[in-house]
């Protein structure tokens, strides 16, 4: 009882603001432009004020499409239902923690002085340049899950990954925490990724899965940028 009390409070003292505060005000980061240039955002949950005065009812949020007609359109946005071929479970290994929204921002803010964090984007490069999460880096999962057809990537990918070769052995003490994301529960990539990574014997609590993805970061109206900086 003791130690799980001990936990809560170390977990408590990490953040020195609760959930709300990081939906609300969001968390600045740096990034790399569309120009190739660093620059700074906040990223936050966007919210239009016309959006604040619509009732929660059934009638507003479930009727024609989800959304009813007389939703303004800054309140709403169209997606599509029939994407991928499964679903992903909520859990990809006992000792990899699931996070959600709120989760995600307090790791990019975190990472903004710890360069041990990283936030990666394992979607192709086309879709990482088009829209991803501020902060993110781009490894394409194949790189790590198809090392063999792309030996100068895995090699570099190993190195921003803080994995060393040790006598044709992978050391893996410096790994750095990982934050893995794709585009939604329905996409395979951070999944294979994560899994080729445990098979090379990547520490699995040194890894992070926000499952959402970019579908539930756009549901939520959070803040995203393009990028052309990747690997």
């Amino acid at each position: 009882m003791k130690k799980l009390l001990c936990l809560i409070i170390i977990s408590v003292a990490l953040c020195n603001c609760d959930a709300d505060d990081l939906i609300l005000d969001g968390v600045k980061t740096k990034y790399t432009d569309e120009n190739g240039k660093e620059a700074t955002i906040i990223v936050k949950r966007q919210l239009d004020t016309s959006c604040q005065k619509l009732p929660i009812t059934n009638e507003t949020f479930w009727e024609n499409g989800y959304a009813n007609d007389n939703v303004p359109n800054a309140c709403k946005s169209t997606f599509i239902t029939s994407a991928g071929k499964t679903l992903f479970p909520m859990m990809l290994h006992p000792k990899i923690e699931t996070v959600a929204e709120p989760e995600v921002l307090d790791f990019i803010q975190f990472m903004q002085k710890d360069p041990t964090m990283l936030l990666i984007d394992t979607r192709g490069e086309e879709w990482y340049n088009y829209r991803t999460i501020p902060g993110a880096i781009n490894i394409h999962y194949l790189y790590i899950m198809e090392a063999e057809n792309f030996p100068a990537e895995y090699k570099e990918a190993l190195a921003i990954l803080g994995i060393k070769s040790v006598n044709h052995r992978l050391d893996f003490s410096e790994a750095k925490d990982l934050l893995l994301f794709c585009n939604g529960a329905w996409c395979s990539q951070s999944p294979k990724m994560i899994r080729a990574l445990l098979k090379m014997g990547y520490p699995p609590e040194k890894m992070k899965w926000y499952r959402g993805g970019l579908e539930d970061w756009l549901g939520f109206n959070m803040t995203t940028t393009k990028t052309k900086n990747s690997l």
